[in-house]
């Protein structure tokens, strides 16, 4: 789709361009929206508590990321609160975000284009009457343009900034930037630690930070295609491990490459599916520089929004990062009553999942003596490991209870 001449929204049987001479609608009007008169825009009620969920995000799956949106927004439904979605760039090709059209979702994309971003973002507030902007994977620039168009709306707005990693100061310059440009009412992380650390790090008032844990919505893994190994050219006794590695340095993906490499050199009859939702070129390179080939024992997965069945086709689970604010596939892999390794960094140490193996982060020997000892499990030890893993994890990370949370921190800004 493209924005010129003007902005899209998505409505739920077709894509309407809403430009000037569309009768009685001009509040999404990016050429005219400077020339509105606001004052009469906002006649609203101050008891909207309306939500815009603001989305750096540009994936060909929603993943759990986007079901704990879903979930929240069927949450704030029950108390008569809309909910607005807006992406920071047109991300309408994606067969996931055509199925949320399809179901009436309010999806809106950005156009590029920053004064008439403002302006774009300013109408939204206004047309679905916005309390609330919740901004999710936004850097600096989005921030400023949410604050912008947030000041050019006459009714109060409170911006939230959900953090998703831990992060460090960027020098003098940049701090000055950060609190020049970055007004944010609350900071949330998604796990304890990343929010003690930005905290600590950016020196931010108690009042204006919190975190609230994620969570999986695990119906989502109920839902799998029995792979075959054959397929894939996996022997029937080959012990598979999986790990995600979109991120060739900070999943630690040459970590495990190594330990791999050191196991197949021993003797161990290993594979390694490496599932990358994006960079596999690159990915694909960095490998073949290791190795001057992609390795026998290893096999590179395209994504797929069924994740449970490449949990399924795997015997173990790695996550071998460097940083994680929270790995969603430890508790996916606990879930799918998989023996979990990981690397003994925040944001995975923390959630103290029983029986998680863990090696110190970048160690190849610590994880070869880990992968070892969890290929040489007995049955009957494996299938206790993997029960108590799974019932650990659906106690403690409900999507639920998440959204519930999510919600009561809403209230708290009035």
């Amino acid at each position: 789709m493209s924005f010129e001449p003007a902005y899209s929204y998505i409505s739920e049987k077709n894509i309407e361009i809403i430009n000037p001479i569309v009768p009685g609608d001009t509040v999404l009007d990016a050429r005219s929206s400077s020339k509105i008169n606001i004052g009469e825009m906002n006649k609203v009620t101050d008891a909207s508590k309306n939500v815009l969920q603001f989305l750096c995000f540009n994936s060909p799956y929603g993943g759990s990321f986007f079901q704990s949106l879903l979930m929240l927004e069927q949450k704030l439904n029950q108390d008569d609160v809309d909910m607005v979605y807006l992406f920071h760039m047109d991300t309408s090709h994606y067969d996931w975000i055509q199925n949320l059209i399809k179901q009436g979702k309010k999806i809106y994309f950005l156009s590029g284009n920053l004064s008439k971003d403002v302006f774009y973002i300013r109408d939204i507030l206004v047309k679905h009457n916005i309390k609330y902007i919740h901004a999710h994977f936004a850097g600096l620039k989005y921030l400023f343009l949410l604050n912008v168009a947030s000041k050019l709306y006459s009714r109060q707005t409170f911006i939230l900034r959900h953090l998703r990693n831990h992060d460090k100061p960027r020098g003098f310059f940049g701090e000055g930037l950060r609190k020049m440009l970055n007004k944010v009412d609350l900071y949330i992380g998604c796990s304890e630690s990343v929010a003690l650390e930005y905290q600590r790090n950016f020196k931010i008032d108690n009042k204006k930070i919190t975190h609230v844990t994620n969570a999986i919505n695990f119906n989502r893994l109920n839902k799998f295609e029995n792979l075959q190994r054959a397929d894939y050219g996996i022997g029937a006794d080959t012990k598979v491990f999986l790990l995600f590695g979109f991120d060739y340095h900070r999943k630690g993906v040459d970590v495990v490459l190594e330990a791999m490499d050191g196991l197949v050199a021993a003797g161990y009859d290993v594979c390694l599916l490496l599932s990358l939702s994006t960079n596999r070129e690159v990915i694909e390179s960095k490998i073949a520089d290791r190795f001057s080939k992609i390795p026998d024992w290893l096999r590179i997965l395209n994504p797929r929004d069924d994740i449970a069945s490449y949990y399924r086709l795997s015997n173990y689970f790695i996550s071998a990062s460097r940083e994680e604010g929270f790995c969603n596939a430890l508790v996916e892999a606990a879930y799918c009553e998989r023996p979990i390794i990981s690397s003994d960094i925040p944001g995975q140490g923390e959630l103290n999942i029983p029986h998680t193996y863990k090696f110190t982060s970048e160690n190849i020997a610590e994880l070869k003596d880990a992968m070892i000892a969890i290929i040489s499990l007995s049955d009957s030890k494996k299938s206790q490991i993997v029960s108590e893993q799974r019932e650990y994890v659906i106690k403690n990370f409900d999507l639920e209870t998440w959204a519930d949370q999510i919600t009561g921190v809403y209230k708290t800004l009035n």
